[in-house]
């Protein structure tokens, strides 16, 4: 029989695995061999998530039917009915029997009147509840791409489309052929590869939603330790619109990169050959004002959070709206032979010469501008 422990996250109290049976022998948890999946590494993950729902639910001034397809032992959508006001009703659904038991006994333990659980398969669950749902959380174990279709088809708009990506190798350019079976695009490897996987995320959701004349707009997007984390807001019709903003990377090792509605390859002013990605989204990563409602939410919130994590939303609210694909200061500094210079001397020199220039949250040493790569170079050597 199969040990258990109790964990409180939240305002839930859950039965899990027990959490000390499933170990690496770095002592690390290792999710995958659980049976029935929990990760505790997840829960500022779930934090940002109940955050964002009560954002969102704020927004739409209604009541909210919610939907967690792939919910393991049930905790994003039990922390959802208890947690975000104005929730009318939770489909909690798994289709593991051994998920399903623990889905039942969680709901015992939190006796929460809003929750329905479901064991079916997610692919049908959600082609049966079509246009059903205001908010559908995807938090599958690796590619969510199986998924979007019929989770897009049970959304009613606008709603918002949650998902969560743990390939992120393949994504960022380690398996680019995995990338292109699973999302139909070609990955790259640069110091931006984490950014290039996830707008090639965000445009394959896009894509896929499209053809059932949905258009889907980040809200907030992060990539946190293992995992892409992405909140779409769904609208009827704009699918054009949306897909003028997809396109193709044109980079090159030296650094520079062009962005173009076709492949454009051919060769760099440097002279070596450059390399196509995509299509991906090009647009912004977030909208600003509901990242920033979503961080006060946090902040106003019992959540165990630490100071990192309150830093990350900070960044990602001030990168939203910012240029796409960053630079990485040392990288750069390599390139012409130099020594970084401090990243807020960096960002303050753009400024000065009429540039934007914000931080960005994939790299401790990273930075957003819409300078040119030719003045951004000539800044460092200056």
């Amino acid at each position: 029989m199969m040990r258990t422990q109790r964990v409180r996250e939240g305002r839930v109290e859950l039965e899990v695995p027990e959490l000390e049976s499933f170990r690496a022998p770095s002592g690390d948890f290792v999710p995958s061999l659980t049976p029935v999946f929990y990760n505790p590494h997840m829960e500022f993950s779930r934090d940002i998530g109940v955050a964002a729902v009560r954002v969102f639910g704020r927004r739409l001034g209604r009541k909210l039917r919610i939907c967690d397809p792939l919910a393991g032992v049930g905790v994003r959508g039990l922390r959802y009915a208890a947690e975000v006001e104005g929730v009318e009703e939770v489909v909690v659904n798994d289709a593991s029997e051994e998920a399903f038991g623990f889905l039942r006994r969680n709901l015992a333990l939190n006796p929460l009147p809003n929750v329905i659980p479901r064991r079916e398969e997610a692919h049908l669950l959600l082609w049966s509840c079509r246009r059903s749902f205001q908010v559908v959380d995807l938090d599958p174990f690796g590619s969510p791409s199986p998924f979007l279709e019929a989770s897009c088809a049970s959304l009613s708009p606008p709603g918002m489309l949650a998902l969560t990506a743990t390939d992120t190798a393949c994504l960022a350019g380690v398996y680019p052929l995995a990338c292109l079976r699973k999302y139909g695009a070609l990955p790259v490897r640069a110091e931006y590869s984490h950014e290039a996987g996830m707008r090639i995320l965000i445009g394959f959701c896009q894509r896929v939603a499209g053809i059932q004349g949905l258009s889907l707009l980040p809200l907030l997007c992060h990539s946190t330790r293992h995992y892409f984390r992405v909140y779409l807001l769904c609208r009827r019709g704009g699918v054009r619109e949306v897909l003028r903003e997809q396109g193709y990377l044109s980079s090159c090792v030296c650094g520079r990169r062009s962005f173009s509605r076709r492949p454009e390859g051919g060769t760099c002013e440097c002279g070596r050959r450059r390399e196509i990605s995509g299509p991906m989204w090009l647009g912004r990563l977030g909208e600003r004002g509901f990242v920033e409602e979503v961080r006060r939410v946090v902040e106003a919130s019992d959540f165990r959070l630490r100071p990192q994590e309150l830093r990350l939303l900070e960044l990602c609210a001030g990168e939203a709206e910012a240029p796409p694909f960053f630079y990485d200061s040392h990288t750069m500094a390599r390139r012409g032979s130099l020594s970084p210079p401090r990243l807020e001397r960096i960002l303050e020199g753009l400024r000065e010469r009429g540039y934007q220039a914000v931080r960005t949250h994939f790299s401790p040493t990273g930075f957003r501008t819409d300078a040119p790569f030719e003045e951004v170079l000539r800044f460092f050597r200056g």
